[in-house]
């Protein structure tokens, strides 16, 4: 089951089972890179001002402008 506080990106809102930026607790940077935006977990997410500014980025993004469906992801991490 994924869960939206441990299995995603606080940038762009990739879920996956298996990706766990934030360790099984949701506490502890586990230095990944998200498949999705490219961001690195414990570096560019780090405090609410990296996350504002690297989300503009991803939004601003010409991979985020291709698809609807970065657009969904990343409302849902909004809600």
């Amino acid at each position: 089951m994924i869960n939206p506080k441990i299995n995603s990106c606080k940038i762009c809102g990739y879920n996956d089972k298996d990706f766990m930026p934030w360790g099984k607790d949701g506490k502890y940077p586990m230095f990944e890179i998200c498949p999705c935006c490219g961001i690195e977990s414990g570096y560019e997410d780090i405090s609410p001002e990296s996350i504002e500014s690297n989300r503009k980025k991803w939004i601003r993004s010409s991979k985020f402008k291709s698809d609807t469906k970065y657009r969904i992801q990343l409302e849902n991490l909004l809600k």
